[in-house]
């Protein structure tokens, strides 16, 4: 085990037309633009009030990430294929700082009941948060009180991206395999992004945790890698901004942001206001292989 501030920069391919199978976050970046899309799209929406709730909680993260108050790095082993994976990293609790800093930022934002929720959050025990942040980690949804959740990814994902480039400079990204996980941290995708950089089309998956984004090949399922049995899916235009890939074999699907038609869209905020393909979707018989940050909705 090492410092990873520690391991030798991994270099890499500088052409600006290569194929990067990892793309680090600006993490500043990323939570102002978030920020402003779930502004634009809370107007007129029926989702308005949570839409505004969750803007407020981006541009908490945005706080958080201008602050650079994250600890010392963290200590990694950086031989692993996932360095940041909660199996290395589940005794890491700097985060809660990152949990305390956002839920006292939140409580005069939001109204009496939410309110409530994040005092009883902030009264749990150090061990009790981290016992349920590890619990969202591993994918165990339903042991953590969902009126939770929220606040706890919020607060994971902002420590988590701050800490990812780091170290994504440092592995060996050669070695970097195509998977339906983020190769970072080991958590699912929130969304598909079609590109027009370094090349056009290309299609890369967006960390729900620590915002990485890694390439993966088009026509092919981000579930389970089938590409005899895919369809696309635009329920209003076939040249629709969000499209839709289905899998006839493993019964998934991921949402398709082609994010060059429209460089206003951003891939958590549009994923979340779009939930009207997913309620389709779910009643032709597909579910969801993907997750959102912002609705962190409870397993079957």
């Amino acid at each position: 085990m090492t410092f990873a501030s520690e391991i030798p920069l991994s270099l890499g391919d500088k052409s600006p037309l290569a194929l990067k199978p990892l793309l680090a976050a600006k993490p500043q970046d990323i939570y102002r633009h978030r920020a402003e899309r779930l502004e634009t799209l809370a107007e007129g929406s029926p989702l308005a009030d949570y839409l505004k709730l969750c803007r407020s909680l981006v541009a908490t993260q945005l706080k958080l990430a201008e602050a650079q108050e994250f600890g010392p790095a963290p200590e990694l082993d950086m031989t692993q294929p996932i360095p940041l994976s909660l199996q290395y990293t589940d005794d890491n609790h700097y985060w809660l700082v990152q949990l305390q800093s956002l839920l006292s930022e939140m409580l005069p934002l939001v109204p009496a009941a939410v309110a409530g929720v994040i005092r009883e959050l902030m009264a749990l025990t150090p061990e009790q948060q981290a016992a349920y942040g590890n619990s969202l980690r591993q994918g165990h949804l339903s042991d953590v009180p969902a009126q939770y959740s929220l606040f706890l990814w919020a607060a994971l994902s902002a420590y988590w991206a701050h800490w990812a480039p780091m170290v994504i400079s440092r592995m060996d990204i050669a070695a970097v395999k195509q998977t339906a996980l983020c190769p970072v941290c080991g958590s699912h995708p929130v969304a598909s992004v079609i590109r027009e950089e370094p090349r056009e089309g290309l299609r890369y998956l967006h960390c729900s945790l620590c915002e990485t984004q890694w390439h993966y090949v088009r026509a092919q399922c981000t579930n389970c890698d089938d590409a005899k049995q895919l369809s696309l899916w635009a329920f209003d235009d076939h040249q629709a901004n969000i499209r839709i890939e289905t899998c006839d074999h493993c019964h998934g699907y991921t949402k398709m942001l082609f994010v060059a038609k429209d460089p206003r869209m951003e891939v958590v905020a549009d994923d979340l206001a779009s939930l009207g393909l997913d309620s389709q979707l779910s009643d032709k018989g597909y579910s969801a292989t993907t997750l959102n940050p912002l609705l962190l909705a409870h397993e079957s």
